[in-house]
């Protein structure tokens, strides 16, 4: 990739006649990059980094952009990446950039990075976890933002934040939980679901909104306590719990995160553009910018995911409905046409006749889209799709794993290039283990290559457990099936039976290195959610957390509440198996199906 900066031949007589002798005798950089790494994924708005305290600034870039001096102030320095209110620029989801610092007269520290969605609050540089405690019914939900404690490398064990509507009526406050930069200022900001809020109709839902205050990051709200959401999103729909399902991207290309809101429990999805620095103002389903509601019964939203899957520049969507023709399951296809997303979606994924016996065809269906990841996991410029269907064969669950052709009609050929299947049902509770309830995507190794993050709650006789798959450059994420005795490359098991341990899954960076950790949640009686740290190179050590002796890399509780780990910012991968099933069972007595 060609590179602008003060080295370029074309700037020197010397430097364009002898470049080689030139950068021969350079120095070697003393300039270091603390929070990011090669191949690591930018989930902030900031680079920041250490210089000698003898030097007054450094050379910062990007791409093909023009170098700027960055201060440097007691050792350290710090880079703001383009964020479209402060810059006029900005970076697409997913796309790949590279970042260089160098001293005058020294070679430059360069790195490859590509851009996730900002968990960033305070724009200290590192990710913040972002989750909720949201037990149900009856109980309070809360919403905890833990940030990074750059001296010890790991997150702070009570949270700098703390988020609540102060209700224990049942509104299901943080039954899901996202972030993203809606107004375009560098920092994240962090949306929340209440379900079960009655708002303007019975449970019709309500989605709040709480903008970051700058390296203050979120303030503290009780909303029962004259505590303010800076907006609100409200359902109209009785019974049509908006915040189930709670993601951010920029969908219309305009450089500030939008909010897309799905509920399978009305089978819709709806998105609300930002309006640019001023973000999302309050309003309610009605007004919305984008509104798909198929009507199809078949629990529309169950799960969805974005990214470029043609490889033209703009976000796309694809969106899951997990009970389609008798819980078949389906995938829905939205491609972007520059910036602006179809009436109607260009492809319906379905599993193929030649998936593993016994088939998804069967009676019991397989809940093909239960769960939704995408990845760039053969490396080309068109994002990737990995879809769960955790009802294969009777609740045994299956991954099918599909790469984009790149095309704006028919991007996923079926069938697909490989299939995960999961445990032997006797190994698991009731004979359900729910392998493929929940998944994520991340690099687990640092090689810059998408990994696979499976999880099934049912499996080691209730426990619950999570694989994760390793991706490869030449042979990419395996065929494999666990009844069969094949193994993934790391096991994790949970620590309580009953306690729906792998329930939600993701990959952050949780200690300071730049690469991205595995986050479990454990919300069920144990509460506890988990982060296990990758290596460089290698995989983290399988854990079996029921055993004596076997640990996280760390462990939080919440301060209040219960439930923690219902949901992790932009991690929610799946819809509860319970809630789904819960879901299906309403509709059918309220005569919808």
């Amino acid at each position: 990739m060609k590179l602008y900066n003060w080295l370029c031949s074309d700037n020197s007589f010397l430097k364009r006649y002898s470049p080689g002798i030139y950068l021969l005798f350079l120095q070697e950089s003393r300039v270091t990059f603390t929070n990011v790494t090669n191949h690591s994924i930018i989930e902030t708005g900031f680079i920041i980094g250490s210089a000698p305290s003898d030097v007054s600034f450094v050379n910062v870039g990007i791409d093909l952009d023009a170098p700027i001096q960055v201060p440097v102030v007691n050792g350290t320095w710090r880079y703001a990446l383009p964020a479209k209110a402060v810059t006029n620029s900005f970076w697409t989801y997913g796309s790949l950039h590279t970042i260089y610092a160098q001293i005058p007269f020294e070679k430059a520290n360069q790195i490859l990075v590509r851009k996730g969605t900002n968990k960033d609050t305070d724009g200290d540089g590192y990710p913040d976890l972002i989750v909720t405690a949201s037990p149900g019914a009856g109980s309070q939900g809360y919403a905890y933002v833990y940030r990074m404690n750059s001296a010890s490398k790991q997150l702070a064990t009570t949270p700098e934040t703390t988020l609540t509507d102060g209700q224990t009526s049942g509104t299901f406050f943080g039954s899901n939980i996202s972030s993203g930069d809606f107004n375009g200022d560098g920092y994240a900001d962090v949306l929340v679901g209440s379900q079960a809020y009655a708002g303007i109709t019975s449970f019709g839902g309500r989605v709040f909104l709480f903008y970051s205050k700058g390296t203050s990051g979120i303030l503290s709200q009780n909303l029962n306590l004259g505590g303010q959401a800076d907006a609100i999103l409200s359902g109209i729909t009785n019974g049509g719990r908006l915040g189930s399902i709670v993601k951010s991207a920029d969908m219309n290309f305009d450089g500030y995160d939008d909010a897309i809101l799905a509920s399978p429990w009305n089978d819709d999805v709806f998105i609300f553009y930002s309006q640019g620095t001023v973000g999302i103002p309050s309003q309610n389903t009605s007004s919305a910018n984008i509104s798909y509601i198929p009507a199809a019964n078949d629990n529309f939203g169950t799960d969805f995911s974005f990214g470029d899957i043609n490889g033209d520049g703009f976000i796309d969507l694809a969106v899951g409905a997990g009970t389609y023709s008798s819980n078949l399951g389906r995938i829905y296809i939205y491609i972007s046409n520059f910036g602006i997303l179809p009436n109607q979606p260009q492809q319906y994924l379905i599993p193929s006749v030649v998936e593993p016996s016994p088939g998804c065809a069967n009676p019991s269906g397989c809940r093909f889209g239960t769960s939704i990841t995408m990845g760039y996991f053969n490396v080309d410029r068109c994002i990737d799709l990995a879809v769960g269907g955790s009802g294969f064969n009777s609740n045994q669950g299956i991954v099918f794993v599909y790469h984009s052709t790149c095309d704006s009609t028919n991007p996923y050929p079926n069938p697909p290039v490989a299939t995960l299947v999961g445990q032997p049902t006797p190994s698991c509770s009731g004979s359900a283990c729910n392998f493929g309830g929940s998944i994520a995507s991340g690099d687990a190794n640092g090689d810059g290559l998408p990994d696979l993050l499976i999880g099934a709650t049912g499996a080691s006789l209730g426990i619950g457990d999570v694989n994760l798959f390793l991706n490869d450059l030449n042979t990419g994420l395996p065929n494999l099936n666990l009844a069969n005795g094949d193994v993934g490359n790391t096991l994790f098991a949970g620590e309580n039976s009953g306690s729906n341990f792998s329930l939600k899954l993701g990959f952050q960076d949780t200690n300071a290195d730049g690469l991205q950790d595995i986050i479990i949640t454990e919300p069920t009686s144990t509460n506890l959610v988990y982060t296990f740290h990758s290596v460089r190179g290698s995989v983290p050590a399988s854990q079996n957390l029921n055993n004596i002796g076997a640990a996280a890399s760390q462990t939080l509780s919440p301060p209040v509440g219960t439930g923690f780990g219902n949901s992790i910012a932009h991690w929610k991968k799946t819809m509860d198996s319970y809630l789904l099933a819960f879901a299906i069972e309403t509709k059918r007595i309220l005569g919808w199906i």
